[in-house]
């Protein structure tokens, strides 16, 4: 399931030297060696498939995806394949806010109950005041909890029940289901009397005073924002993100049936089941290899104040500033090294992106490889992608 994913941002882009030749692995001096090595990696893995982006100096300079969108099939995965990338999602609510900031509906510094129709108040501390920084931050009070995951997620319909993917789903509690709209999963949620209303959908803290992450809270924040636009979350974010940036094959729903989409995998003989949640934008972006590369190009570029496509230089600032230790809005952020990231992982998919403002260099991954609903694969992942980082950085040191 979506986790709560704290990552301190250390980047070693550039610096790092290249490693010396254990006798094993090749050597990563340009393109071909870096593919060779990562094809070695992957063929090593459990992973289904992988796509990784890099950028240097501002540019794109390798592109390439590996392994298998589906297995059964043999299909290949390439960087037209669209997956979703779970928790960098949050990043894109992150770029929505800052975007709701340039237009005047609101600050970091509004309290949302400004913002909403009625008023969201924290059962355990009913004084509490929570501000657009508390939710973008993770310190607004609000918290998941397992209820969350059985009340938002749902197999799409269509899908074979009988699969042993679908079946793992509806052990946890997980069904084939219509959606229901942001709207309702909030009021579900957050409001007395709704079907997943609870007390321990909260803490006893004040706002400010505690980093606790939250999928629900970033879920608000974006009703939030189609509350304060008067649009639909999805048509805000087509009409300020995805369309100004050429983002043509991205989107927060699957448009089935389509070819390109990845299926994602507990495991290799696991097939998962196409699925979705009503909390869609805190980690349900299905996007490819080539629009995220514009995605994070772009970012580089407005964490650098080079650029205005999506807002001002100011607003980007802003954007890649922090509002704690921890965070910009909604970004991870290492200050001392300028450098910004998010991690996602979900059923059957895990992605990174980070990058560095101070080299104007960065990389991403995406992979259809569940890790996180196992510690088995959680640590078999963090094995895999040490490897892949460390090809990464040989790539750039050179």
């Amino acid at each position: 399931m979506k986790r709560a994913i704290y990552f301190l941002l250390v980047i070693t882009l550039i610096m790092s030297g290249c490693r010396e030749d254990d006798g094993d692995s090749v050597i990563v001096t340009d393109e071909k060696s870096l593919t060779q090595r990562l094809e070695d990696i992957l063929s090593q893995s459990n992973f289904p498939g992988l796509s990784v982006g890099i950028v240097k100096n501002g540019t794109p300079v390798y592109q390439r995806s590996f392994g298998f969108k589906n297995i059964e099939e043999n299909v290949a995965y390439t960087n037209q394949t669209i997956q979703p990338i779970a928790s960098i999602s949050k990043s894109f609510i992150g770029v929505a806010v800052v975007k709701c900031i340039e237009l005047g509906y609101f600050t970091l510094d509004t309290p949302i109950n400004d913002i909403l129709y009625e008023d969201l108040v924290n059962p355990k501390n009913p004084s509490a005041e929570i501000l657009v920084r508390h939710l973008v931050n993770h310190t607004s009070g609000i918290v998941d909890t397992e209820e969350f995951y059985i009340s938002s997620y749902y197999i799409l319909s269509g899908q074979n029940m009988s699969s042993a993917g679908a079946q793992m789903f509806q052990a946890y509690g997980i069904t084939q289901r219509e959606p229901r709209t942001l709207e309702e999963f909030i009021t579900s949620y957050f409001y007395e009397g709704g079907s997943y209303y609870s007390p321990d959908n909260f803490m006893n803290t004040d706002p400010g005073e505690r980093e606790i992450y939250s999928n629900t809270g970033a879920s608000l924040m974006a009703y939030m924002i189609a509350k304060a636009s008067g649009m639909s979350f999805r048509d805000f974010m087509s009409t300020y993100v995805f369309n100004p940036l050429g983002m043509d094959n991205t989107s927060y729903q699957y448009k089935l049936p389509n070819d390109n989409y990845a299926t994602l995998y507990w495991d290799k003989e696991t097939p998962l089941p196409f699925y979705d949640f009503d909390s869609f934008p805190d980690g349900g972006i299905k996007t490819s290899n080539e629009d995220m590369m514009k995605y994070m190009v772009n970012m580089m570029a407005g964490a650098r104040g080079e650029t205005n496509t999506l807002f001002s230089e100011e607003h980007y600032k802003l954007l890649f500033s922090e509002t704690s230790p921890t965070y910009t809005v909604f970004w991870d952020v290492d200050p001392g090294e300028n450098a910004f990231g998010s991690r996602g992982g979900d059923i059957g998919t895990t992605t990174e992106l980070h990058f560095s403002a101070k080299h104007n260099a960065g990389f991403f991954t995406l992979s259809n490889y569940d890790e996180v609903s196992a510690d088995s694969h959680g640590e078999h992942y963090d094995e895999v992608m040490d490897q892949i980082n460390e090809s990464i950085n040989e790539f750039f040191a050179n």
